[in-house]
């Protein structure tokens, strides 16, 4: 090719191109006819066409050969030398000034004018946005499956975009909608009055009853042609950076109301509106949607468009009533098929009639009755089921539990039963009847697989030398030795999988020191046998079953690292180590799982308890039980305050204390493998992997120790603050409370009352306060708080009764010296006449000093009977003052008689 059109050379070029034979050379006689004339024309009007220079091109002229001219050829043909005239076209004249049209020649309309003069000028169909909208260009085309860059002869992206919005700009969706028999309006499920009535086997629907499930349960997502991302990346307008509202059809009521709360309102009716989606709820798979204003417009209430969703600046939306949250098939955006929205809604809306109907379906069976015309089922065909369930291992038939549990599986599989033969009943009647029963839906039979053939297909050919060959080389289990040792190393590790790292099996309640001490002894043995006899036993195995191999891939002698890091041997010693891992893990993780089940249930009752408790008016009986037994004993103390043995914030610290060191006493294992290949070099010490103090699933039976240890304090705390009454009198001197007792005058009925009061005081606290309680995990030991207060009841009701006696006392010794002192004046013996005229007078008033005496010894009696009634051991001394009063009281008293005869004597002489 060397430019012009159809490949020919037009001018100048070689010899060899030249169409014109050399003999004929420029300007020779011979005149070139009109053919020739015209190719030289073509080409200089091609060379001006194509030319950067709108200058003429000088003719070059060809020769040819050709018959003789004549020689009056010439006024006939003219002057074939020159070129012919030539119409210069409109791109030539377009670079002429003189070509040019003036900008003054123009008089351009007002804008009303030349937009009607733009209208006039449309012709045909237009996709083109020609009125203002708040919707992006992009918004509107179609999804279409074909390349950006595409070959020759195949239509081009952007003309498939425009063929796809000129058909769904055509398309109308309530007319497909029509035509499948769909109507809108009972798209929608509502709420229909009790008595509404329904005629059946009427046509063309013989089951016309108003849906009440909701569509979107059975959309068929398929559909889509685009993921929501997708469709809100419609929106999009990376200019602006602001996301506009995308346009699309959507089912609403034709009624906008600000509550949104009831839309199975009877008294709505739905319709496809144009609407802008605004929005998506990816976690209700809902669209927020809102209808478009009579120009097209989405506009908020300020007279706005609607960017981003509605969302403001400070994250709350502004809800019009014009905007709903639906579902996606009541959603059709514009940029998609209106065709295969339309199946899309037909397919969910017959599926819902047949689901609808399906559930009528199962109502008729199940209001069948139940009556002695149904057929039930053998008592010895349930026998037979019931002792073939019976013979799996490990099944108790004498527990009561079971028993309960098999009669309820009876009653149900009766049930079931004739259920099934209602069933059976009316599908015969209503398949013998389809037009009586034309609304009743009956499911579709389940279809039966039958084989095509009634053997196993071949298995295709292949090499079965190749595939064992190449089986043998990756597999370890090519040796026996190999299978043996391998047994062998499962069976010790299963009994690592066995063991316990804390003891969980505790039949009685402990201290906390000590509870410390038998959990720790627990896992102290189980990380000794893991680090020593584990090893040790595991280490003997592998030798012992591959010490005779010799060379080869289970070389236990190897010294090469290179050749065993490509021995069968080492994948064997990794599958070990894998193997030992597992058992870890399994160990670890069951003993914490049992360890956090065992503090759970011991605080089971109280893991929902308050923050703050009040225990209540008794503190004998505690309604926080534990499942099994109390997991730690606990003394109640009183002193100045009332608090516990063992202080309760130390129990937090404790358990989580084991929880952590259970689990680092398993990170020290060593790996088997340089104990079993002892002629390689091995440096430093690799340990095997165990379960790690902050995974997931030990950071969660953390917190749940925790969370029961603190729940399980706070009924202790408020046990506790229920003996702060007794405070006063834990902490009352009995010296102090005698001496100022006796600063103040009682009498005896009053020091009675002192002690009924004291002593009934120490049967209400020995009723009241019990030996021991069960509160969540404590077991609280009470008997020294109660035998505390019980004897400081019983010393101060004695130290009562002592001061009682005392006085007595000092009331017997006053009436034993005046009694001394009347008997020594007795004996005194006169000396003058005077001093017996002053006995006689003074013996007149002794009788009366006796009755007064009398009557004081018979209160100090009666006093010393109420002390009897306490049984109150007196003292030596009290006894015999006591002793004395009463020889003073009988009818025989020496020393009163003595002294009126003595009186008598003197009185008469």
């Amino acid at each position: 090719m060397n430019g012009y059109p159809n490949g020919y050379d037009y001018g100048g070029g070689s010899s060899q191109n030249n169409p014109f034979p050399p003999q004929t050379a420029p300007g020779s006689s011979r005149r070139l006819p009109s053919a020739q004339a015209s190719r030289l024309s073509i080409r200089s009007k091609h060379t001006i066409l194509d030319g950067s220079t709108p200058k003429q091109l000088e003719i070059c002229q060809r020769g040819f050969y050709s018959d003789i001219i004549n020689p009056g050829a010439a006024e006939q043909l003219g002057n074939v030398a020159n070129a012919p005239n030539v119409e210069q076209d409109h791109l030539y004249k377009s670079l002429k000034k003189d070509h040019l049209p003036s900008v003054t020649t123009f008089q351009p309309p007002d804008e009303e004018t030349f937009q009607n003069i733009l209208k006039e000028q449309q012709f045909g169909p237009t996709t083109k946005l020609t009125t203002k909208t708040d919707f992006p260009t992009q918004a509107w085309q179609p999804k279409v499956q074909t390349p950006y860059y595409v070959p020759p002869g195949e239509v081009p992206r952007k003309i498939e975009i425009e063929r796809g919005k000129r058909l769904y700009s055509k398309q109308r969706l309530s007319s497909l909608l029509q035509v499948k028999g769909i109507d809108n309006n009972k798209l929608m499920p509502k709420r229909y009055p009790d008595d509404h009535k329904v005629q059946l086997n009427k046509s063309p629907d013989p089951a016309p009853f108003p849906p009440f499930l909701p569509l979107e349960i059975f959309d068929n997502t398929e559909f889509d042609c685009r993921t929501p991302a997708d469709w809100l990346e419609l929106g999009f307008e990376a200019e602006s950076n602001i996301r506009k509202p995308v346009p699309a059809k959507a089912l609403l009521p034709t009624e906008d109301r600000v509550d949104k709360s009831d839309l199975k309102d009877p008294t709505l009716v739905y319709k496809w509106f144009n609407v802008g989606m605004l929005d998506y709820n990816s976690e209700q798979n809902l669209w927020l949607v809102q209808k478009v204003d009579d120009q097209g417009r989405i506009l908020n209430s300020k007279g706005q468009p609607v960017v981003n969703g509605g969302k403001q600046r400070s994250g709350s939306r502004m809800f019009l009533p014009t905007q709903y949250w639906i579902p996606r098939i009541q959603l059709m955006f514009r940029a998609e098929d209106a065709t295969v929205f339309s199946q899309r809604v037909a397919e969910a809306y017959r599926l819902r009639k047949k689901t609808e109907g399906l559930i009528r379906y199962n109502l008729y069976i199940d209001c069948m009755p139940l009556d002695h015309n149904v057929l039930k089922l053998d008592s010895k065909s349930f026998d037979n089921m019931t002792k073939k369930a019976m013979t799996t291992p490990g099944l108790r038939t004498e527990d009561p539990v079971l028993q309960d549990y098999t009669k309820t599986l009876e009653r149900q599989v009766g049930l079931e039963f004739m259920r099934t033969m209602n069933k059976l009943t009316f599908d015969k009647v209503v398949s013998r009847n389809p037009k009586s029963f034309a609304y009743v839906t009956l499911p579709d039979p389940k279809p039966k697989v039958v084989a095509t053939s009634g053997r196993v297909h071949d298995v295709p050919e292949y090499d079965f030398e190749e595939q064992r060959d190449s089986f043998a080389f990756n597999s370890l289990w090519t040796r026996v030795e190999a299978i043996a040792a391998s047994g062998k190393v499962h069976t010790e590790c299963n009994k690592v999988k066995l063991m316990s790292l804390f003891n969980t099996t505790l039949t009685k309640s402990m201290k906390l020191e000590e509870f410390e001490q038998t959990q720790s002894q627990a896992y102290t043995q189980v990380q000794l046998f893991l680090r020593d006899s584990w090893i040790s036993t595991l280490r003997a195995v592998v030798r012992g079953s591959f010490q005779y191999v010799g060379k080869g891939w289970f070389n236990m002698y190897e010294t090469n690292w290179e050749v065993y890091r490509i021995s069968k041997l080492k994948k064997y010693m990794e599958m070990v180590k894998f193997c030992m891992q597992d058992s870890l893990r399994y160990l670890v993780q069951d003993s914490l799982s049992n360890f956090t089940n065992m503090i759970l249930d011991a605080c089971y009752q109280v893991l929902e308890c308050p923050d703050i408790i009040t225990w209540g008016d008794s503190i004998i009986v505690s309604k926080y039980k534990p499942k099994k037994n109390p997991l730690f004993v606990i003394d109640l103390v009183m002193d100045s305050i009332v608090h516990y043995s063992t202080p309760l914030e130390n129990f937090e610290p404790a358990l989580v204390g084991l929880f952590e060191k259970a689990i680092a006493s398993t990170q020290h294992v060593p790996q088997l493998e340089r104990y079993v290949l002892e002629e390689l070099f091995w440096r430093g010490s690799s340990l095997l992997e165990s379960v790690g103090a902050h995974e997931p699933h030990v950071e969660e039976l953390r917190s749940k120790i925790i969370h029961a240890v603190r729940k399980a304090l706070v009924p202790m705390m408020a046990y506790a603050k229920c003996y702060e009454q007794h405070l006063e009198l834990q902490n009352l001197n009995v010296d102090e409370y005698i001496k100022e007792f006796d600063a103040q005058e009682h009498t005896a009925a009053q020091v009675k009352a002192e002690v009924d009061m004291h002593l009934l005081e120490k049967e209400r606290l020995e009723l009241t306060i019990p030996s021991s309680i069960i509160v969540g995990a404590f077991w609280i030991n009470t008997e020294n708080v109660r035998q505390s207060l019980s004897k400081k009841r019983k010393a101060l009701a004695n130290a009562v009764l002592e001061l009682l006696a005392k006085k007595l006392r000092e009331q017997a010794d006053e009436a034993c010296e005046e009694c001394k002192a009347i008997s020594r004046k007795l004996y005194e013996k006169p000396n003058s006449i005077e001093e017996l005229t002053e006995m006689r007078d003074w013996m007149k008033g002794v009788p009366e000093q006796l009755l007064q005496h009398t009557e004081r010894i018979d209160r100090a009696m009666g006093d010393y009977e109420l002390i009897e009634e306490f049984y109150y051991n007196l003292s030596q001394d009290d006894f015999v003052a006591k002793a004395a009063r009463n020889d003073e009281d009988l009818s025989e008293r020496p020393t009163l008689t003595s002294i009126f005869l003595l009186c008598l004597v003197f009185y008469t002489s």
